[in-house]
């Protein structure tokens, strides 16, 4: 049987450690929901584990937008590998807001400067851009006439 969002985000979810989850917790809780949806009260977020916390992502958000704020809630938090499995998972997701800027899904310094390194390497190639020159060109010399 396939796995459906709601698995996908209790999985991710229930990968959280203690402290993690409290946190993801507590920034779900001030999270700012979408126009037509309320937000989670803390009363019903405070003692959730797991499996309740899935629930009220789905009771709250439907699946496929509960998806979406899971999400962004580990991307705030900056685990953003649970984001990215998630939502490939799932196959939802948030656009980039601002592309180049913010790469989800990277876990670290050295993840987003390979990926950099790549794009540079692909626009060069596209563009037939060719390397800058090390040496100083000597100004022209003017010939006595």
């Amino acid at each position: 049987m396939a796995k459906t969002p709601r698995d996908h985000l209790f999985d991710t979810v229930s990968e959280l450690g203690e402290s993690d989850l409290k946190t993801f917790k507590d920034k779900l809780n001030n999270s700012q929901a979408k126009p037509g949806y309320n937000r989670i009260k803390w009363s019903q977020l405070e003692k959730a584990d797991a499996v309740d916390i899935t629930r009220l992502l789905v009771s709250y958000y439907e699946e496929d937008y509960a998806v979406e704020v899971a999400g962004k809630v580990l991307e705030d938090m900056d685990k953003k590998n649970l984001a990215r499995n998630l939502f490939q998972a799932t196959g939802k997701g948030v656009a980039d807001p601002m592309p180049g800027k913010h790469k989800p899904g990277l876990s670290s310094d050295e993840d987003s400067d390979s990926d950099l390194l790549r794009r540079l390497q692909a626009l060069k190639d596209d563009s037939n851009v060719t390397e800058p020159q090390n040496d100083v060109m000597a100004p022209a010399l003017e010939t006595p006439q």
